[in-house]
């Protein structure tokens, strides 16, 4: 299994994200530090959003599951630049994260 980071682009600004996926490396332990990477920036970003910019709680959809699929989504309805941009930097650290492991992380951007 990959994990998968979709982003979402409109008007020139980030609106939103979803992360879902576990990291196939970890199918022995359960472990993964690729996983743990992954958790740690999404969590950082929308506890960022919500807590110090102010985005409503319902922007953040989490959907557990019992087989680590978990699944993050998060949709702005009044997105401003800093948002997009705090947006925009967990899109860059996921790519990193991409590269370093091989392409492990699926990252796309959607829209305009």
């Amino acid at each position: 299994m990959q994990i998968r980071a979709d982003f979402v682009l409109e008007n020139g600004l980030y609106t939103g994200f979803t992360v879902s996926g576990h990291d196939s490396a970890a199918e022995d332990t359960g472990i993964s530090v690729l996983c743990a990477a992954v958790s740690s920036a999404v969590e950082l970003t929308c506890n960022t959003l919500t807590e110090y910019f102010g985005v409503p709680q319902e922007a953040v959809q989490v959907h557990p599951a019992e087989n680590a699929q978990n699944q993050i989504a998060v949709r702005l309805t009044e997105p401003d630049p800093v948002q997009s941009k705090l947006i925009q930097g967990l899109l860059l650290h996921l790519n990193l994260l991409s590269e370093e492991s091989g392409g492990a992380v699926r990252v796309t951007v959607s829209g305009q």
